[in-house]
């Protein structure tokens, strides 16, 4: 399964990124609807690039035919990151806690440039399942959920953005 999801901000690339990577201005994560925790375990600077590790635990409402194989404890993963500042694009891959030999997960976040006063944000992701039966049903899941949150963290990320720089 993959998305793809392509936002626009009515602000410059430069400033979008120093709010989002550089400043700490940003909304926390802990804000989004399905999030229950979020960490940074590790993190280091190398000047071009910031890597990481981030622990995420999410909440959801697991439908009847998946409680048996996924219970609420295993909505915990570790996000390992790359921030390359050059390129500005934010890649990662994803590491379950539980059922991390079937579940495979990567992805980026991508910030253009379109002119002055605007930049895009394109975010892609690609997530395999591998249990018989059951996995296009996570699938479908967890791409309800995504697209949620992704809606939700543009929302906040123009919220940060207006705070940060007065409604422009």
């Amino acid at each position: 399964m993959k998305i793809r999801s392509e936002r626009d901000f009515n602000y410059s690339v430069d400033k979008a990124v120093t709010v989002f990577f550089e400043s700490g201005d940003s909304y926390d994560m802990n804000e989004l609807e399905n999030v229950t925790q979020w960490k940074v375990v590790k993190e280091e600077d190398f000047g071009d690039r910031r890597v990481g590790t981030k622990e995420w635990c999410a909440h959801s409402q697991i439908p009847k035919a998946l409680q048996p194989i996924i219970n609420p404890k295993m909505l915990t993963w570790f996000e390992h990151s790359e921030w390359n500042r050059k390129t500005r694009v934010y890649s990662f891959t994803i590491e379950p806690h539980f059922l991390h030999k079937q579940v495979k997960c990567t992805g980026k976040t991508a910030y253009i440039d379109k002119g002055p006063n605007k930049s895009g944000r394109i975010f892609e992701m690609t997530l395999k399942v591998d249990i018989p039966i059951f996995g296009p049903m996570l699938e479908n899941l967890v791409q309800g959920i995504l697209k949620k949150n992704e809606e939700q963290d543009f929302i906040l990320s123009a919220k940060s953005l207006d705070k940060v720089y007065g409604g422009k």
